[in-house]
Order: C-alpha cells, then structure tokens, then sequence
C-alpha cells in the first residue's frame, strides 16, 4: 500500500526536473535561433508579416531570449510547487481512503538447460595447407563423431599426407574441447 509520499523529495525531485527540462529548452531554443538566422528562414518569416498590413516587422533575438528565460523561470517554480502540491493533496486523500493498493512483481529469470552435466562440445575444424577460406567454429549438443559420419558443413578433412596437424590428428579427426 501507497500511502505517504515525502513532500521535500518530491521538491527536491521536481526542481531538479525541471532544472534541467528549462536548461535544455533554453539550449535547444538558441541552437534553433542559430539555425534559423543562418539559413534565412528568419527573414522570411518577417517578409511574410509584412505582406499582412505590418509597416515593419522585426524579430529581436535579445529580446524574445530574455523573455524566455524569464517565463522560464516561473514555469520552474510553478512546475515544483505544483509537483508539491499534488504529492500533499495526494497524501491528504490517501488517509481519508487508506491508501493506493500497488501489486509489484518480481520475475526470476532461470536458465533453463536439459541436464545440469550437459556439456558442449566446441569444434575446431582441421585446418590443411590447400584451405582456401578462415576454419567456421560449430558448437555441439552431442559427443564428438568420426569423421566418416560426420556430415556437418563446417568439417574439413585432414591433410592428404595423413600427417597429425595442431588442429587434428591423422584420422582426421578435428580437436575437440569441451566448454563447462
């Protein structure tokens, strides 16, 4: 149950919100300014009002940015103590009613496996001297195979020589490790 919520954190969280909501309102509106002025569109827009009746129309950026961090401002202040204020109205009616019943749950995340000594067998292909391309790596449920039934696209032969190699032995056979 929801049942009282601290009006000075609620204060100290709303001022921070809306801190930082007027700097980055405040940034955004001058980089858009920036752009505006750059590209024209400001003095387009004060062409188009003259086309309506207006002797002279200007767009002051001074002015109109003084203006906003003023407004900005008070909307802070009025956005805190407007936070505040819904938290302590909040709190009044939670003790006339009892509370806000809140049901949170908890999944628990379970890695589900067939066997817990289930083991994969890591393949490394034999790598010979006519290979053309970089060895493909396969993971494996099953035990390692002969190579006579083993029919998986990443297995290459060994060399012809029949000589072992770092990666397999005569038979052919790729090296296998096993990964816990």
């Amino acid at each position: 149950m929801l049942r009282h919520i601290d009006p000075w954190s609620t204060f100290k969280i709303a001022l921070l919100f809306s801190a930082v909501a007027y700097v980055v309102a405040l940034t955004s509106g001058v980089l858009l300014w920036r752009v505006a002025d750059a590209t024209g569109t400001l003095d387009n827009v004060e062409r188009w009002f003259t086309q309506f009746g207006w002797e002279t129309f200007e767009l002051k950026g001074g002015e109109i940015f003084h203006n906003a961090w003023v407004i900005g401002l008070f909307g802070v202040v009025f956005a805190t103590g407007a936070a505040v204020l819904l938290v302590t109205l909040f709190n009044l009616v939670s003790d006339i009613v009892g509370g806000v019943r809140m049901t949170v749950l908890e999944e628990e995340v379970v890695e589900r496996t067939i066997s817990s000594t289930r083991r994969y067998v890591v393949r490394n292909p034999s790598a010979g001297a006519t290979q053309r391309r970089a060895p493909a790596w396969s993971v494996d449920d099953d035990a390692p195979t002969d190579t006579a039934t083993d029919r998986s696209p990443t297995h290459d032969p060994a060399p012809a020589n029949g000589d072992a190699n770092a990666n397999g032995d005569a038979n052919g056979r790729a090296a296998t490790w096993s990964v816990d």
